[in-house]
């Protein structure tokens, strides 16, 4: 019987695999652990990669991770909620949440945006958003994060609710 109990709920918080949040058309959503057990690794990979990240976090404003800001971005990581955002080439240097807003709705309408990617930490979830036919500086990075796409549980987009990319856009304002 204890061998059933423990099968049914183990000790301590596992999650499961990765979750791909589908929809017809805009950025999905996977949900994984992205940074709960290597986040200096996970962050390594994103600075080693094409793409440009900035974050912000509950007592930080939008800033560039760097080689510098490396600690700081880290320590944001443990105290809480965070948002990174990935743009291809240089991050354009009017970042306010407004501007930030507006790009990520954009990105959610297939517009023209300088959005690559979003991270969403909060709570319990990690949410990586990306658009279905994500750049190749995107698929490098995901391949380096060894996140195998095809093997991902699937679900709707729309379960996410509250979590979902253009909710986040809206909190900014």
């Amino acid at each position: 019987m204890l061998g059933l109990l423990k099968r049914l709920w183990p000790a301590g918080r596992a999650r499961r695999g990765v979750i791909c949040h589908l929809r017809e058309n805009g950025p999905i959503a996977y949900e994984f652990d992205l940074f709960t057990a290597e986040p200096r690794q996970r962050a390594d990979a994103m600075m080693d990669s094409e793409l440009s990240w900035t974050w912000r976090g509950e007592k930080r404003d939008w800033t560039h991770l760097s080689r510098v800001s490396l600690s700081a971005f880290l320590a944001d990581l443990a105290a809480g909620d965070v948002l990174l955002l990935a743009t291809e080439g240089e991050t354009p240097h009017d970042l306010g949440n407004d501007a930030v807003s507006d790009w990520i709705r954009r990105f959610c309408r297939i517009q023209s945006s300088p959005v690559a990617a979003v991270i969403a930490l909060g709570g319990s979830r990690q949410l990586l958003f990306v658009q279905q036919h994500a750049s190749d500086a995107v698929n490098h990075l995901l391949d380096a994060w060894g996140l195998d796409k095809g093997s991902a549980e699937r679900s709707s987009y729309a379960r996410l609710g509250a979590a979902s990319l253009e909710s986040t856009a809206e909190r900014l304002r």
